[in-house]
């Protein structure tokens, strides 16, 4: 059975940080800090921007963590002003993080999904460059970094990334919902097994494999019951966020845990 203290809702559920950090407060989980307000207004400084979130959630007691900043982040791209910008994004996701005292911060690998071998093993030569040196102010902090699938299209490129940086701070994340847009040879159980201890963080939701739609858990074709059978017979333990943009989904689905028994929630 999950504790509830491994369970999160995403600060996106009800529109601004502040709602959702209350709708979490009322369900007794902790609350990932998504859309960070840095994204989508230029004059906000990373300490305004901690300043902000810190008072969104001033209410709020549960355990926290951060997804950094994605949008067209790329620390390993070709292009080395993209490279740098796109690096300065993930400096300041991490002070950011620990400004608001996240105890997870994640970060899409950035692969866009390429089928070029060169371009694909320069990925990698650059991922690997950043990241020795990035994953040195999370081992100052104790914070865990956390690599999330996006475009891949089976658990390898991930678990390389992570083995060739070799930090205890490095760790997985796994979206069960791209697994199913975006890998469609194998499943979200496939995943959990190569990723094995590696697998720190989770990220649910639903769809049916055309839309990136963020369901609740019974919409879709994702087999949960597989999902939570396979993480328990592995013994893992990941933090899960149920990634999902509406009060009901979130409900919908934390009663579907219930009925599986993966989850016990107090009230609904």
């Amino acid at each position: 059975m999950k504790s509830k203290d491994k369970i999160l809702i995403s600060s996106s559920a009800k529109g601004t940080i502040k709602k959702s950090a209350k709708l979490a407060q009322e369900l007794g989980l902790g609350l990932e800090i998504s859309r960070v307000p840095l994204y989508k207004d230029e004059k906000l400084t990373v300490k305004e921007t901690i300043d902000i979130i810190n008072d969104e959630i001033k209410d709020f007691n549960g355990r926290r963590t951060l997804h950094g900043m994605f949008s067209d982040v790329n620390i390993a791209s070709q292009d080395c002003i993209l490279r740098k910008m796109s690096q300065q994004r993930c400096f300041e996701s991490f002070e950011i993080g620990k400004g608001i005292k996240a105890d997870t911060i994640l970060f899409h690998s950035g692969n866009k999904g390429t089928k070029h071998y060169g371009s694909i093993e320069q990925f990698k030569k650059n991922f690997t460059a950043f990241y020795k040196d990035f994953i040195k102010e999370f081992e100052k902090t104790g914070i865990i970094a956390v690599i999330e699938n996006v475009f891949e299209t089976e658990p390898n490129f991930c678990l390389e990334l992570i083995e060739k940086v070799n930090s205890p701070n490095l760790k997985l994340a796994l979206d069960t919902g791209h697994v199913n847009l975006y890998a469609h040879q194998t499943k979200a159980v496939d995943w959990i097994k190569e990723y094995g201890n590696n697998l720190y963080h989770m990220h649910i939701h639903n769809n049916f494999g055309k839309n990136d739609d963020h369901s609740n858990l019974s919409n879709g074709t994702v087999n949960y019951k597989e999902v939570f059978k396979q993480l328990e017979k592995l013994k893992l333990n990941p933090t899960i966020v149920l990634e999902m943009f509406t009060e009901e989904d979130i409900r919908k689905s934390i009663n579907l845990m219930s009925e599986l028994n993966f989850f016990k929630p107090e009230a609904v």
